[in-house]
């Protein structure tokens, strides 16, 4: 899901078109909701990095719906 979120985004800096840089935005908020739910149910070595991670590509990703929503 990250993959895609990653190939969408890449497409939207190629191609300027909203409908892309949203379906992007929204498959990183999943993504990131899906980590954080992984690592709560089955917790990894490395489990307070992938949670930082996560949270950081939320704020991004608030950040970036905050910018279309203001240049609407």
């Amino acid at each position: 899901m990250l993959m895609l979120a990653i190939a969408m985004l890449a497409i939207a800096t190629v191609i300027p078109d909203r409908p892309f840089l949203i379906l992007g935005l929204s498959l990183v908020v999943g993504a990131s909701f899906s980590i954080l739910v992984r690592e709560a149910i089955a917790p990894s070595p490395q489990t307070r990095i992938t949670q930082i991670t996560a949270l950081l590509l939320l704020i991004i990703t608030i950040y970036g719906f905050a910018d279309i929503i203001k240049t609407l």
